[in-house]
């Protein structure tokens, strides 16, 4: 990245940003020049801890995201973060999480500026067949009590435009700065960072009271695979049709050639090409 470097992440910044309800529902907020995983970093914590807690970091050494891929995290220029929040697992179908945090990021995005862009399933942000942003749920419940989740979002805002980058991320990509034809001197990560949160906690706090309805029609909206011929990627496995939206569960529906539908929950996506 050249020229003026961008404003280093602030903890007070981000939280003079937040406005209510999302600032009483944010108990922590911790900014690390370095960390592991911003994820890794919310499950060290002790558990009286976690609920409310947002990590946010400058760089990440072994940032992760879905299946265990690695997610290339320079430092300076990008948004990495992750939050902590126990839900109720008996009443609140939490296989869908991956797809709401999908859809609070993507209304963060809508209000730092950026319409273009949509949601493959489960959980990447692309803009033009690029990636912007990933995120990653880690769930952890005892029985039907209460589950811990830690969302963690990569978010590509000031990318280094060198063959380092190009060589370590195997999937085109593309970063806010480029998207908004932004300099990278004017892009402060701290409000788009009290933006995401913002979007995170209130989403949170919804989808503890209401489930996944208040989600599903911005999902809807946003969804890249629906009605386009797919190709689904489990292990050596491929499944070929039509994607159909997604189940209640968050499971992506295809319907084979034959017209049989099936709901999925785990693999890897992609538009089939004639």
């Amino acid at each position: 990245m050249n020229g003026t470097p961008m404003p280093a992440l602030d903890a007070d910044r981000i939280r003079s940003a937040l406005q209510d309800p999302a600032e009483a529902l944010l108990r922590h907020l911790t900014v690390l020049p370095e960390t592991d995983s911003t994820n890794s970093a919310v499950n060290r914590l002790p558990s009286e801890l976690q609920h409310g807690h947002a990590i946010l970091a400058e760089r990440q050494t072994r940032g992760r995201g879905r299946r265990q891929r690695r997610w290339h995290s320079p430092p300076g220029g990008n948004l990495y973060l992750s939050l902590g929040w126990r839900f109720d697992s008996a009443t609140q179908p939490l296989a869908v999480l991956p797809l709401v945090v999908a859809v609070c990021l993507s209304r963060a995005l809508e209000a730092a500026g950026l319409d273009s862009h949509g949601i493959k399933w489960p959980n990447d942000i692309l803009v033009g067949g690029r990636k912007l942003a990933g995120v990653l749920v880690e769930l952890r419940s005892a029985g039907s009590g209460p589950a811990l989740a830690v969302a963690g979002v990569g978010l590509n805002v000031v990318m280094p435009g060198n063959e380092e980058a190009n060589e370590r991320i195997d999937q085109p990509w593309t970063d806010l700065a480029t998207e908004l034809e932004e300099k990278p001197e004017r892009l402060d990560r701290n409000p788009l960072a009290a933006t995401v949160l913002d979007r995170m906690l209130n989403g949170f706090a919804t989808f503890g009271e209401t489930g996944f309805a208040s989600f599903e029609p911005d999902w809807r909206g946003r969804d890249l695979l629906r009605g386009r011929p797919v190709q689904l990627r489990i292990g050596r496995d491929r499944v070929a049709g039509t994607a159909r939206g997604i189940s209640d569960d968050g499971g992506l529906l295809i319907e084979s050639a034959n017209g049989d539908l099936r709901a999925f929950h785990s693999g890897e996506a992609s538009v089939r090409h004639a």
